[in-house]
């Protein structure tokens, strides 16, 4: 009888996983939607390799969609900031410009690339756009006025193994290769950015702040 209930137990446990949502197991995975509601910025640094050439990389990330990134790479840098509705972009010290159309629509859908997508997907009814699924490992969204994401998860750790999206006609991918936990939020550690025709890129995170409500 007790190997029955054990049997029994283990099918329903088992029943249960199979009927999570792919949006609930990576919340799950990365450590619960009241770890990720209570974070109020997350701020990062690490290191940039493009081809030949290293850096650096600095980005300040909300929940709401603000952020800031500074990138120092050879003799290119660049200082790119959202308030939310506006990016601006100021490359190797020129005066910053305020992006329009469909460079605005890239940039701006930016707010929610790599982990911070989480702040996107988990919390729909919060932002404007898109959510959905495809099959049992493929999550797509869209923020209004923005591009199209898709996040493919690894399913033996429900996190992103790969996101993608278009620019242009070149499809733009990040291989996530590596996670950390922070605060009990898990987080990339490092990825892999490759660009059909250009260039690929890898960054390496060896600094994170979480600031909490």
């Amino acid at each position: 009888m007790r190997k029955f209930l054990l049997i029994l137990t283990t099918l329903f446990a088992v029943s249960a996983l199979a009927a999570e949502s792919p949006i609930d197991r990576w919340a799950r995975a990365a450590g619960g939607r009241d770890k990720i509601a209570a974070i109020k910025s997350i701020s990062r640094e690490g290191t940039l390799d493009v081809g030949a050439f290293s850096g650096t990389i600095k980005v300040w990330h909300t929940p709401e969609g603000r952020y800031r990134k500074e990138e120092q790479v050879a003799m290119f840098s660049s200082i790119e900031s959202c308030d939310g509705t506006d990016v601006t972009v100021q490359k190797n010290g020129a005066a910053p410009q305020k992006l329009t159309g469909d460079e605005l629509a890239l940039e701006r859908s930016k707010a929610f690339a790599n982990s911070n997508a989480m702040f996107f997907v988990f919390f729909p009814k919060t932002h404007r756009g898109a959510v959905s699924t495809e099959g049992d490992n493929t999550i797509i969204f869209k923020p209004e006025g923005g591009v199209e994401w898709r996040i493919v998860l690894d399913p033996q750790t429900s996190l992103p193994a790969t996101m993608s999206h278009k620019e242009g006609d070149r499809t733009i991918t990040v291989t996530f290769a590596g996670y950390e936990t922070i605060d009990g939020v898990t987080l990339e550690k490092e990825i892999r950015r490759s660009a059909e025709g250009g260039p690929g890129a890898v960054i390496r995170f060896t600094k994170t702040t979480i600031e909490k409500r």
